[in-house]
């Protein structure tokens, strides 16, 4: 059997098939189109499929930064809580298991690795002995702060369309949102 050559329609069918969408903004209005012929409301629907698309470019953009950097997303995961709780903040291992949704023996096997890359370091509580307590060193806030510059210039690139003030306006609503959801878990 022939195989096709490029520019050929069967070529062309195979990279996209007849009728789909040719860019992503066709794909997302395709995407609205259906959840609205299925009863969703057009204004939810284009927002929640904008979000989420974002999401999930960027979010796929992020996986390969991270292997770029050598990091798992479950190592990103311990960097971020530690960072977030405070640049010297210490945490118990199952503070970062139950922060970061998976098993204890599972944190302690991703800190062992961690604590060999020097990202952390695992000390007694000088309160508890029993208890150990995790900390961000130099290099693992370096390798955190590496991540987010480089995050960030994609990330500019992606909001580049919006003006200041529009960036401004859409953080804020999506602010309102997200403080809904607290609302919204409680019900």
């Amino acid at each position: 059997m022939p195989q096709p050559t490029p520019g050929s329609s069967a070529a062309s069918a195979r990279t996209a098939p007849a009728g789909s969408p040719s860019t992503v903004e066709e794909h997302y209005r395709q995407e609205v189109a259906a959840y609205v012929a299925a009863g969703g409301e057009e204004s939810v629907q284009r927002v929640i499929t904008a979000v989420h698309r974002l999401s999930r470019s960027l979010n796929q953009w992020y996986a390969r930064q991270l292997a770029d950097l050598g990091l798992s997303a479950g190592e990103w995961a311990v960097l971020s809580k530690l960072v977030t709780a405070g640049y010297e903040a210490a945490l118990t291992p199952s503070q970062l298991a139950e922060m970061t949704d998976v098993a204890a023996s599972s944190m302690t096997h991703r800190l062992d690795r961690m604590c060999e890359r020097g990202f952390l370091q695992r000390t007694n509580d000088p309160a508890n002995r029993t208890r150990v307590l995790v900390t961000l060193t130099p290099r693992g806030w370096e390798a955190f702060q590496t991540a987010i510059q480089g995050s960030n210039l994609v990330e500019q690139d992606v909001l580049a369309p919006l003006s200041r003030r529009q960036r401004d306006d859409l953080a804020s609503l999506l602010e309102t949102v997200i403080a809904g959801l607290d609302q919204t878990d409680a019900v």
